[in-house]
């Protein structure tokens, strides 16, 4: 278990990975634009959710939508989960572990202790395992 005394350098990585993250898909998202050819192949991702309130669920859908080349497009809290829409999502399974990169980055900063629990029951088997 991660020490409480962690929580505040866990939430700063959260907000350097999530920086960087915006840092690389503007550059991905301006140069499909300003390149004759275009690179995007769109895709919707199903993302069942470790989130349990809905402050985490909101956070990790703006973080989303902030992010340039994604956009959430539903959001539910019963089961918790949402559908993500991608601009360059050609492998739609390499998207969804994408997203729960966020996830998990995200969960980690957030929550007091650290804890992130494994992937929902029905994506273990896709994504490769837990935690």
């Amino acid at each position: 278990m991660i020490s409480l005394l962690s929580w505040p350098m866990r939430a700063l990585g959260c907000l350097l990975y999530f920086i960087w993250l915006l840092l690389r898909s503007n550059i991905a998202v301006a140069w499909d634009i300003v390149t004759p050819r275009s690179n995007m192949s769109a895709g919707i991702a199903r993302l069942p959710l470790r989130c349990r309130s809905d402050l985490e669920i909101t956070m990790l859908a703006n973080m989303i939508s902030l992010t340039p080349g994604t956009l959430t497009l539903s959001v539910s809290n019963d089961p918790p989960e949402l559908y993500v829409h991608g601009m360059y999502a050609p492998d739609v399974d390499e998207f969804r572990a994408q997203l729960y990169e966020l996830e998990t980055r995200m969960l980690i900063g957030m929550r007091r202790y650290g804890d992130v629990g494994e992937l929902p029951a029905e994506m273990r088997g896709r994504m490769g395992g837990g935690s």
